[in-house]
């Protein structure tokens, strides 16, 4: 005996009343807890809008009639199709039923009450699992969508179904949607329609993980393909190298990110400081919506690794080259053979004196910045605690001034007060060593643009509409922020909102976060014109997924050959495609002591370029653009920022000047942070990591004259330093002589490399791995450069370097009419 589609049991079986009995229980509890369980949360949810409210009711409602209906149709009809009142044969005697109530009755409340959290997990919010989509957009965004429709939702419950379950209210006749998909053909010759809907099975544990095969009329070059088309994603996921062909000829294209996926905020880890520990991600189920990790990247980097879905996620730990090395054994930082950081910083690092490169420009220097917030952000204690001098354990390890200090007002401080970063929890411990966390994603994927986190992006995206948020101000398109606060010069205290929070620390930084910015409401604006058919989630990630592939290009073409010199083909070389067992996550040694070797190209003043010449605001010393973000909006603006970085040559990065060893926001000295966080990371000695990178381990300093040329640096480090293991990383590899045609030293070259080839060859993502993009987009990438993005980004630019990173009269200069530009129609679909 067969019941219809939709019910829990397929056969009736001599056991039939006793299954439908614990059924019908399972559903009884669910539907009571559902009453209890969703009032409560909604009656105590505080601050709730009208329009809030009214989808929390319209959920609660569709959850208890979900129950109901089920149990209804389960419940309602034999094989002749009569009445059945909750299961019971109406054949069975009254005798009977009366003899059985008891038992039954215990068996209804026993079950009822055993699965009650099972109801609860199986009814809670629904998920994302079962994405059906066009390619433009139109969705329904859960798995019960249909069956919703089916009892009337979309009329009783309007505007939540048209926002949620699109397909099954038909409301994508709208702009922006398709009334009606047309049915996939297969393949020839003989076309079939499109086969009818599976049956909906709301509590099914065996749920699809993958999308309904509906799709958008394909182009004109898509018809001439006449190869056969996947059905599915996860057929997609066994050969990705026609990825990017497949999701959008067969229709699974899915730009909607799984939200109901658990994920970690910059809110959440701001309040998890205070606890003295700070979560980590700690999985992902990638099958949830697998058609979206196939076209886009996950906000936070989750299954950008499909086998290991949490390698270079956000809020994930540092990677270690080495075992961590504290005084302790596990937390306490490490020095007390070492000179304290300031001496060492103040002996070794700090000079007045400027070498400046006869080629590169200050650009360099800025789009480092840039990419270092694009991969790493470490958490740190809040600064407020470090008020003395005294230490406090786990939380602040202030740095003690000497009476030999030539700076008399650290002198009068007496210590440097630095805030230790925060222990990733459950570490810091005898036999788990401190672990700090990273909150950015580890892919060069523009997270210092967009976020790192799903949680965070309303801050920063439009609405659902394909743009990033900019607010206009005195003629310019800059970062939201607050205007009512700038009413002058003399009175605006403007904090731009960007994906990065560092993105207001200094002038330059403040105008590559806007060219970026304008580059993806570009791109999307772009794409709104040629493809009017996508929605507002499809603009946004196909502008994001381009930004992200130009900001690779630029740093694999142009910025890393100029700082890695003669060593980049031997530490990064050609790329050969993507390999899952490559973990991209970010080193401890790369962030906390190699990177940081950008501070030493900081000038001590910047100027600001017009078309013709310095502007009347005239230059600004590098302390007046730290934070100053008003500076923009009053004094011209981004274009004469730019102009002057590229008009200036860079610093050779081997030596810190004043302005952030002296004079640093008039307290510390960036140079002996950089140390002190060395050490408070646990990072290994500058010998080790020579170790590390192939080159000979030394046992005294004048063992070192291979790669410290200079006898009086090899005599300071002897004097401050016990023995050559002592020697701090960032010390040592500041000091080094620089590679072949590069900027840093074979130490720092060989952690950078590293870093940088793993972040690529570890990211799926990756412009140039085949189904990210198509072949003919690939090739318009390649053509992307940072003087292109200048020109189509600036106020009034015309005329560019022609190569971004050199000086003008070394790599000459084009008006940006000559620059080659991404041809975007390639992106066209018809």
């Amino acid at each position: 005996m067969y019941r219809p589609a939709g019910t829990f049991f397929e056969a009736e079986t001599g056991k039939e009343r006793v299954s439908r009995v614990l059924t019908l229980s399972f559903i009884c509890a669910c539907h009571f807890s559902l009453k209890k369980s969703d009032h409560l949360h909604f009656l105590t949810a505080n601050g709730t809008t009208n329009q809030k409210k009214k989808r929390n009711w319209g959920l609660i409602r569709r959850k208890r009639q979900t129950a109901l209906m089920v149990a209804k149709r389960t419940f309602s009809s034999d094989d002749t199709g009569q009445s059945r009142r909750f299961g019971f044969n109406s054949s069975l005697s009254r005798r009977r039923r009366r003899t059985n109530a008891p038992e039954l009755l215990l068996a209804v409340f026993a079950v009822a009450f055993a699965l009650l959290d099972v109801c609860n997990a199986q009814l809670a919010s629904p998920t994302t699992r079962n994405f059906r989509c066009f390619s433009n957009g139109c969705c329904d965004q859960h798995e019960w969508c249909r069956f919703w429709a089916s009892i009337g939702e979309c009329q009783s419950n309007a505007d939540w179904m048209a926002l949620n379950c699109q397909l099954a209210c038909s409301t994508c006749s709208r702009p922006n949607f398709p009334s009606a998909p047309p049915p996939r053909p297969p393949p020839p010759p003989a076309p079939a329609p499109a086969p009818a809907p599976a049956p909906i099975r709301p509590f099914s544990a065996e749920m699809t993980t993958t999308m309904a095969t509906t799709q958008q009329p394909r182009t004109s070059a898509e018809r001439k393909n006449t190869g056969p088309i996947a059905g599915s994603c996860d057929e997609i996921s066994r050969n990705p190298s026609t990825a990017a062909d497949q999701l959008i000829k067969s229709g699974l294209l899915n730009p909607i990110e799984d939200s109901s996926r658990q994920s970690l905020s910059l809110d959440d880890i701001t309040r998890a400081v205070s606890s003295g520990c700070v979560p980590e991600t700690s999985t992902g189920d990638c099958s949830r919506s697998l058609c979206y990790h196939l076209s886009f990247r996950s906000m936070d980097g989750v299954c950008n690794n499909l086998r290991r879905p949490v390698l270079g996620a956000s809020f994930r730990p540092y990677l270690r080259h080495l075992p961590s090395e504290y005084a302790n054994g596990f937390s306490e930082p490490a020095g007390a053979r070492r000179p304290t950081a300031r001496e060492a910083s103040r002996q070794l690092l700090a000079s007045a004196q400027v070498v400046s490169h006869d080629q590169i420009n200050s650009i360099l220097m800025q789009w480092g910045q840039f990419i270092s917030h694009d991969m790493a952000r470490t958490t740190l204690q809040p600064t407020v605690t470090c008020v003395t001098c005294d230490p406090i354990p786990s939380k602040c390890v202030p740095v003690p001034i000497s009476d030999q200090d030539t700076n008399s007002m650290f002198r009068q401080k007496g210590c440097l007060k630095i805030s230790r970063s925060a222990p990733v929890c459950g570490t810091g411990v005898p036999g788990k060593p401190r672990e700090q966390l990273n909150e950015n994603t580890a892919f060069v994927d523009g997270s210092q643009i967009y976020g790192s986190s799903s949680k965070d992006l309303f801050k920063f995206r439009d609405g659902r509409t394909g743009f990033l948020k900019l607010s206009r101000f005195n003629n310019m398109m800059v970062l939201p922020f607050d205007d009512s606060r700038c009413a002058s010069l003399s009175t605006c205290t403007a904090s731009f909102v960007a994906g990065d929070i560092r993105a207001n620390l200094f002038l330059g930084l403040s105008s590559m976060h806007i060219i970026f910015a304008r580059e993806h409401n570009r791109v999307a604006r772009s794409f709104q014109s040629m493809n009017s058919g996508w929605s507002g989630d499809r603009l946004f990630q196909e502008a994001r997924k381009i930004v992200g592939a130009e900001i690779q290009a630029i740093l694999y073409k142009e910025f890393l050959p100029r700082v890695l010199g003669s060593t980049f083909d031997r530490l990064i070389g050609p790329y050969n495609g993507y390999d899952s067992n490559v973990d991209p996550s970010v080193a401890n040694e790369f962030t906390t002591a190699a990177y940081r070797f950008g501070h030493g190209m900081i000038l001590e003043q910047y100027s600001r370029l017009a078309e013709n010449g310095p502007i009347s605001a005239g230059p600004f010393p590098f302390g007046e653009g730290v934070f100053k973000s008003q500076k923009l909006l009053f004094e011209g603006g981004i274009d004469p920022v730019l102009r002057g970085l590229w008009s200036t040559a860079v610093k050779r990065p081997h030596r810190m000047t004043p302005a952030i060893t002296e004079r640093l926001f008039s307290t510390t000295d960036l140079g002996s942070l950089n140390i002190m966080r060395g050490r408070d990371h646990g990072i290994p000695s500058y010998n080790k990591l020579r170790r590390f990178c192939g080159l000979n381990s030394v046992s005294s300093f004048d063992g070192l004259s291979d790669h410290i040329t200079d006898p009086s640096v090899r005599s300071i480090l002897s004097s401050n330093y016990a023995s050559p293991d002592d020697i701090d990383l960032y010390v040592g590899g500041m000091v080094e002589d620089p590679v072949v045609g590069g900027l840093v030293g074979p130490t720092i070259a060989c952690i950078i490399g590293d870093q940088f080839k793993r972040s690529r060859d570890g990211d799926r993502f990756y412009f140039e791995n085949p189904g990210v993009f198509t072949d003919a987009q690939v090739a318009e990438l390649k053509k992307t450069s940072l003087s292109r993005v200048l020109c189509d980004n600036g106020d009034r630019i015309t005329e560019v370097p022609s190569q971004a990173f050199l000086l003008p009269f070394a790599g000459g200069t084009s008006s940006c009419a000559s620059v080659v530009h991404l041809d975007l129609t390639k992106w066209r679909e018809q």
